[in-house]
């Protein structure tokens, strides 16, 4: 990241951050996510394995889990 601007955001009061991160994913939700077939072929092949052996994986509740206790 440019040092001048993360020296910008550590500045910033924790309001202002929020509203610039709101700003930031208001940005990026509307761009196009371009998907490589590299990408496309990790996918499959990541979702085959979990299909082969579902115990591998994660259920949305553990998922929500795990991330609500890293934001506390």
């Amino acid at each position: 990241m440019n040092p001048a601007l993360q020296s910008a955001i550590e500045a910033m009061s924790l309001d202002e951050r929020l509203e610039l991160v709101e700003y930031i994913e208001s940005t990026v939700e509307s761009a196009p996510i371009e998907v490589t077939e590299e990408q496309k072929a990790m996918i499959r092949s990541r979702a085959g394995e979990l299909q082969a052996e579902p115990s591998i994986g994660l259920t949305w509740d553990e998922v929500d889990a795990r991330m609500g206790s890293r934001w506390k």
